[in-house]
């Protein structure tokens, strides 16, 4: 779809199938089954939602999923599907991977940062976009790399590192709009570094929440993820989050859904964007 005169195109860079307990913390079972049906093992379907946006003459990817190096043993584990998703997507955009010009995640955890690199036929992992920027919260990317006993499984280094060895990385304290039309806006909540990637064009805005707003029931005040490290941040960020989007008409695509990820918060509830759940996006989360 086009956002004034930005070009927006959403994928689904793969997925997983999280313990729905992870996903809804506190929210007891007998109410979160009601918005996601678990199976027998008591886990939820979850997309790694990603987009394109093309702006001021840039190529720009916006979250980049769990990606294709996870050893097989923990991708079964996971359940993950459509591992190549992002690339594929980009293909079908006819974008290559040395086309793109900034990379962008909410956070670094394994989900959202496993397509920064890729494993070579020769076993090397690389940057997956070897001529990109990658834009980074300095706070994060500090805790990733020393996270604390509880977050150290959610951050791999391959995903990271080589990427800082390229010389791809550049940091960021704070909001900054990085180019014309794109502001990343720290958070924290979910992560000490997660922001939101908030895309302008006049007054028309589209923000990716990642992990804010991880799936439709989270837009609930009061629900949020177990994975959460400050709950008290998070529900403030995300209050806020909403009450603009609601009063502004922003365009929400929220980090994990999967049917409908796109849309706009109404007094009758969501609403989604036609233009950003079509067929196209419903056989990759169908994958």
């Amino acid at each position: 779809m086009w956002l004034g005169d930005v070009e927006i195109h959403l994928m689904v860079a793969g997925g997983w199938h999280p313990d729905g307990g992870t996903m809804f913390g506190v929210v007891p079972k007998v109410l979160w089954e009601r918005e996601r049906r678990a199976d027998g093992s008591n886990l939820i379907r979850a997309a790694c939602v990603a987009a394109v946006v093309r702006l001021g003459g840039r190529v720009v990817v916006l979250e980049t999923g769990i990606g294709s190096k996870l050893p097989e043993r923990r991708a079964r584990q996971w359940g993950v599907w459509q591992p190549e998703g992002m690339l594929r997507s980009l293909a079908r955009l006819g974008v290559r991977p040395e086309e793109v010009d900034l990379v962008v995640a909410t956070h670094l955890h394994w989900d959202h940062a496993g397509g920064f690199t890729r494993r070579s036929e020769g076993g090397v992992v690389r940057p997956t976009f070897p001529r990109a920027r990658y834009l980074v919260q300095r706070r994060e990317w500090d805790f990733a790399l020393a996270p604390d006993v509880r977050s150290r499984a959610a951050y791999v280094a391959e995903d990271l590192l080589p990427v800082a060895e390229a010389g791809l990385v550049e940091f960021l304290d704070g909001e900054a709009e990085v180019v014309p039309g794109l502001v990343l806006r720290p958070t924290g909540g979910h992560t000490p570094g997660h922001q939101v990637v908030i895309v302008r064009s006049g007054e028309l805005v589209c923000a990716l929440t990642g992990d804010l707003v991880g799936l439709r029931p989270h837009l609930r005040p009061a629900w949020n993820s177990a994975a959460d490290l400050d709950v008290l941040r998070l529900l403030e960020e995300k209050a806020r989050l909403l009450e603009e989007a609601s009063r502004h008409r922003w365009l929400l695509v929220l980090g994990h859904e999967v049917e409908g990820p796109a849309g706009y918060l109404a007094d009758d509830g969501w609403r989604p964007e036609p233009a950003l759940n079509d067929p196209i996006g419903a056989e990759l989360v169908g994958g």
